[in-house]
């Protein structure tokens, strides 16, 4: 890891294309302005987290015919009666 230390109006590159410049500092802020090309993505770290989570959740999720099979299972049940697991009682052993 590279750590830089800047003031405000100084900037750096990363890359060739991306500038960073430091525009104040305030107490325990520092706002910044990043120069970069359209196909460049900046986005902030708890964003490009939570994609990541979304699309690792997104690739376990079972396939159509799992699905079916469970809401075909669900729709068998007579009326009123609660999906598996929500019939027992909650909090006990």
């Amino acid at each position: 890891m590279l750590i830089l230390r800047r003031k405000p109006g100084e900037s750096f590159r990363v890359g060739g294309n991306v500038t960073i410049t430091v525009l104040s500092s305030k107490d325990n802020e520092v706002q910044i302005a990043i120069d970069a090309p359209k196909e460049v993505a900046v986005l902030r770290s708890e964003l490009y987290n939570a994609m990541n989570e979304n699309r690792d959740a997104a690739a376990e999720q079972s396939q159509p015919q799992e699905l079916l099979a469970l809401l075909s299972h669900m729709q068998q049940k007579e009326p009123g009666e609660k999906p598996d697991g929500d019939n027992q009682k909650r909090g006990g052993k």
